[in-house]
């Protein structure tokens, strides 16, 4: 598929401080993809060099294959959606959704059809009379939602929304999100959110970010399940990282003495020398906290340590063991806590699946900038003295969407 947005080689810096270093990365049609990651890695930094609200220091903003680097963000015809819903206080709900087709001059009758369609896709069609002080938190984001559709973008442009609600909120919106993109089979869509439940349900791929720059990229399941780097593996599901010893290598996977016993492990996503590791390399070990159980600490084949907390997750108890050989502490999520001791007791662990992840230091791991792309290479830093962007003219954001 052909790409809607595409970075290439976008930097932003601000005076002496880097906010995104040398990203690229393309979104296809159709295409929903996550930027996820701590805060200030420049996810959101990213999303508004799409939007026009800052202008990148170097490198381009391509649309379509419309180079939008320079351009304002009202001529880019995005829509955007913030999380603070950035709706107009004194307009009804209808005429906040209608603002951006007001502003290109529709004609009436088309106005009032595009308006009830978004409305209804958003479930607020009952609602269009009302000011956005008497709706809810997630009903005022629906709205936003809908006035960014309704100018039909070819990009949607989605800045934590769901940041601002509450726990039930969220799921209740992020299952309407879901059905959204199924309604909408030709918008790409650019995903800001540091929440990975809310990446992994609805992104087709996920791209982690850390400090400014581009980590991994891939499918939220090939990352969950194949994590290429240790801070993907630890970011993207809380793995535990057991460091250890390669034993040997082969087709059934890779033999690792980590932990005090040895461990199968799938090999690691890598390329060149650390894609076949050989016997007495350094190792590290994924382990999910769902792919470890409870066993006698004296078992051979468990990892021996002492139960240091348990932590009742309604449909889990969550255990943190200190191994006796290997990091501080580990984390297992078991169904319950029949036969397992208090607090201070010996333990043991059984890993029942684990993959290698590159020891940090290694070659960082290729990252594809699109789905369809080659791998990428590593990111430099930017160039010394590169101009501060632009800063976003005023009103640029207020009503979300860079119409």
């Amino acid at each position: 598929m052909s790409a809607v947005i595409r970075f290439d080689s976008v930097s932003v810096t601000y005076g002496a401080t880097t906010a995104l270093c040398d990203f690229t990365l393309e979104v296809a049609r159709g295409e929903t993809v996550a930027l996820l990651g701590p805060s200030g890695s420049g996810k959101s930094t990213a999303l508004k060099a799409v939007a026009g609200f800052v202008r990148p220091s170097s490198g381009r903003v391509l649309l379509d294959g419309r180079d939008v680097t320079d351009e304002p963000p009202h001529r880019r015809g995005i829509g955007v959606v913030v999380q603070n819903y950035a709706l107009f206080p004194h307009m009804r709900v209808f005429d906040n959704v209608a603002f951006g087709l007001r502003a290109r001059r529709l004609p009436r009758a088309e106005i009032a059809e595009r308006v009830g369609e978004v409305l209804a896709m958003v479930g607020m069609d009952g609602y269009r009379d009302r000011m956005p002080g008497q709706l809810s938190g997630g009903q005022q984001q629906r709205v936003a939602i809908a006035r960014a559709l309704a100018i039909r973008p070819p990009v949607l442009l989605l800045d934590e929304p769901l940041s601002a609600l509450d726990a039930g909120l969220r799921q209740e919106l992020l299952g309407e999100l879901q059905a959204l993109r199924r309604e909408l089979p030709d918008v790409a869509i650019l995903y800001v959110t540091h929440d990975q439940n809310e990446a992994l349900a609805l992104a087709d791929r996920i791209a982690i970010m850390r400090d400014a720059a581009l980590v991994d990229a891939d499918t939220s399941d090939a990352l969950y399940r194949r994590p290429p780097s240790a801070f993907t593996a630890a970011f993207l599901g809380g793995a535990n990282l057991l460091p250890g010893t390669v034993l040997s290598a082969g087709p059934a996977g890779v033999r690792v003495r980590a932990g005090g016993r040895e461990i199968t492990a799938a090999g690691p996503v890598a390329s060149g020398p650390a894609a076949s590791p050989s016997a007495g390399e350094p190792a590290l070990v994924c382990v999910r906290p769902h792919a470890l159980r409870t066993a006698p600490h004296d078992a051979p084949d468990a990892l021996p340590g002492v139960l240091t907390g348990t932590q009742w997750r309604g449909a889990s108890y969550r255990l943190t063991v200190r191994l006796d050989d290997g990091p501080e502490s580990v984390v297992a999520d078991v169904p319950t806590l029949e036969g397992t001791p208090a607090p201070g007791g010996r333990i043991g662990l059984r890993v029942d699946e684990a993959v290698l992840v590159p020891v940090p230091g290694d070659s960082p791991p290729a990252v594809p900038a699109s789905r369809d792309s080659a791998p990428g290479a590593p990111v430099p830093d930017p160039a010394p003295g590169a101009p501060a962007p632009a800063a976003p003219a005023a009103g640029d954001s207020a009503s979300g969407e860079a119409a």
